[in-house]
């Protein structure tokens, strides 16, 4: 399942008003927290972020206190009564065994000794697998058949709407959109390696002219700084959203091509821009180049509150509105 796919059916769940716990299990990276975040953000809940792999059990159960002579334990500081949110455990499989105990009466009795969880709130657990190169330690299995598992695999289209919408570097965007396969590859015997996660990393060290071989390891390093290398001498970008790109040809290297596309799409502050944008790519590439940049370029004006407009102005240009109208269909269906 993606991310992408993984969000949706999270966001189903909450909205059936279903309170079987979900648990995402998926390699390091590759987003989980971040679909349980922005599910958090769609509908308003609050969220509560536990690392379980970083909690001692005492933390977990609360402390122990005298109360008229009676020992009790404390209720927890995050553990809500009020309000709707997601309480997300991560780390549920790197966990130590006390600590799963504990959380095993949470998730399953929705309760903790003698202090209850709120109704309004929800339970995601997140976790590794072996094969993930985590130290795992197993879930019961009474307790795994407790729960809804999404198996979450990375996946670049889910990654790219991300990073469009975040503004994550254009070189990186570009580059993974002419290299996919490098995303995501774990590597056991590097502490470096790319996937979602460390590629955001590796666009801020860009960005402050760094290496970013601390982030993704020294492989895609290298075949990133070639492909900067090449896109160097791109057209002027600013020239063709103002609309004066008649005389710019597109370019003919590969890896040149996804940099001006993404590059256009990065680019776009406005509807008017995205026209310019449309027109020139339209009338000098192929319509695989087209589709991309409409595709992206509509990611980016979503954020602004801009492709309304951008549909609009589009569908009032008849030479172009039939490939548009086939375009958006590709995109969204």
């Amino acid at each position: 399942m993606t991310p992408s796919d993984a969000q949706q059916f999270l966001s189903r769940i909450i909205e059936s008003g279903e309170q079987t716990p979900v648990c995402l299990m998926g390699p390091p990276g590759i987003g989980k927290s971040d679909i349980v975040q922005q599910t958090a953000d769609q509908h308003g809940m609050d969220l509560i972020d536990l690392r379980l792999a970083q909690v001692p059990p005492a933390d977990i159960r609360g402390l122990p206190q005298i109360v008229e002579g009676i020992s009790r334990y404390a209720r927890p500081a995050y553990l809500p009564k009020d309000g709707v949110g997601i309480l997300f455990l991560d780390e549920i499989t790197n966990a130590p065994p006390a600590v799963q105990g504990l959380v095993q009466q949470l998730v399953l009795d929705r309760m903790l000794g003698e202090h209850r969880i709120g109704d309004g709130w929800r339970f995601v657990l997140a976790g590794n697998r072996r094969e993930h190169g985590a130290a795992v330690h197993g879930m019961p299995a009474p307790v795994a058949n407790r729960m809804i598992h999404l198996e979450v695999e990375a996946d670049f289209d889910s990654w790219k709407r991300y990073a469009l919408a975040h503004e994550i570097h254009p070189d990186v965007v570009g580059f993974l959109t002419f290299r996919p396969e490098l995303m995501f590859r774990l590597d056991r015997k590097s502490l470096a390696f790319p996937s979602p996660r460390s590629w955001c990393v590796a666009s801020r060290l860009h960005a402050l002219d760094l290496p970013i071989d601390p982030a993704v390891g020294e492989g895609c390093a290298q075949e990133f700084g070639v492909y900067c290398a090449i896109v160097q001498d791109l057209p002027d970008l600013s020239a063709i959203l103002a609309g004066h790109g008649d005389t710019i040809v597109f370019p003919r290297e590969m890896s040149a091509k996804y940099a001006v596309t993404v590059g256009l799409a990065m680019r776009c502050q406005t509807e008017h821009d995205a026209l310019a944008a449309f027109q020139w790519i339209n009338q000098s590439a192929g319509a695989e180049w087209v589709q991309m940049f409409v595709g992206d370029c509509l990611v980016r004006l979503e954020q602004r509150g801009k492709s309304g407009q951008f549909a609009a102005m589009v569908a009032t240009e008849p030479a172009l509105s039939g490939f548009v109208e086939n375009v958006l269909a590709a995109v969204f269906e």
